[in-house]
């Protein structure tokens, strides 16, 4: 690792930005989500947010990758990482960084193919693997979003690891969150720990779903290019500065959270309940033609026989 100006590169404590800035470092929130996903911030508000705190973006909403590029056609002075935040099949997170909104383009393309393949019309999630292979033929770094999250449910890759639940994935990930504002501080300390002893690349972001959480965790990167950027991050010449916010702004968060997963959950309902109408009513139709056809082989038969009699 280069030696940078701080004396630690992870810093569990709240982001002085106007400092980063000055010493040369451009500060980005690696880990957000907007109304495209399950967040409530709007693609415009966030980018004037981000442009009066002098920080850049990396929008990750879930499984899709629309706010991404709704920011990447809006702004021109706000640092956009391309980015998304894949759901899997076995719980954990995966965060995708790419290069250019082109790769993140093309990745996307492959893995909605690959989520419809087995269910036209109501795509299911990969597995960990799965994900974190369709990604190596393109230029990206694959993170483990929040590794040791949450309590109770397998969120994070580390979690599961260490449950034996994911034989030989790790050797698919370029590295890992280590301060997710999201997180309970201790979960945030091990992640960090498991960083510094294996010494593997590293992010941080809020994990916002709201507007005020917004660049309570960075990641620091002397770059001026989502390219130099990301560079820096394979390099581990980056920092991350940051912490979660208090209980209120957690408990906020998952309310927000919370009430967006209804209308998606609604949504997946509807789409899942239109599927099986439709496979239904498929299935209905060819019983119908069967007995159809029974009917006029029977009534076929019958007339032969009544012309023998």
């Amino acid at each position: 690792m280069n030696s940078h100006l701080y004396k630690d590169a992870i810093q569990y404590n709240s982001p002085d930005i106007s400092q980063l800035v000055n010493q040369g470092y451009h500060p980005v929130d690696m880990h957000l989500h907007t109304i495209h996903s399950d967040g409530v911030t709007k693609v415009q508000d966030l980018l004037r947010y981000a442009k009066n705190r002098k920080i850049g973006v990396a929008i990750t909403d879930h499984n899709k990758i629309s706010g991404s590029l709704e920011a990447l056609s809006r702004s021109s002075d706000v640092l956009i990482i391309p980015g998304t935040e894949l759901e899997t099949k076995e719980g954990p997170h995966l965060l995708f960084y790419f290069y250019s909104p082109g790769d993140m383009e093309d990745f996307f393309k492959v893995f909605s193919n690959k989520r419809e393949e087995h269910t036209p019309g109501l795509p299911k999630n990969l597995t960990v693997i799965e994900c974190l292979q369709l990604a190596e033929s393109f230029d990206c770094i694959r993170i483990a979003a929040h590794p040791f999250g949450y309590y109770g449910i397998n969120r994070g890759v580390l979690k599961c690891v260490e449950k034996q639940m994911l034989p030989g994935v790790l050797n698919h990930i370029d590295g890992i969150e280590v301060i997710c504002g999201g997180m309970m501080h201790n979960l945030n300390l091990r992640a960090i720990a498991y960083a510094r002893k294996k010494a593997i690349p590293f992010t941080g972001g809020s994990d916002a779903h709201i507007l005020s959480d917004v660049g309570n965790v960075v990641t620091a990167v002397k770059a001026e290019s989502a390219e130099e950027f990301l560079d820096g991050i394979k390099k581990m010449e980056n920092l991350v500065i940051g912490k979660p916010g208090g209980y209120i702004a957690k408990g906020a968060t998952a309310g927000v959270i919370a009430w967006s997963f209804v209308p998606y959950s609604i949504t997946r309902l509807g789409t899942y309940y239109s599927v099986h109408k439709c496979r239904a009513s498929h299935m209905v139709s060819s019983y119908r033609r069967r007995f159809a056809r029974l009917s006029q082989v029977q009534k076929s038969e019958k007339r032969s026989e009544e012309r023998r009699e």
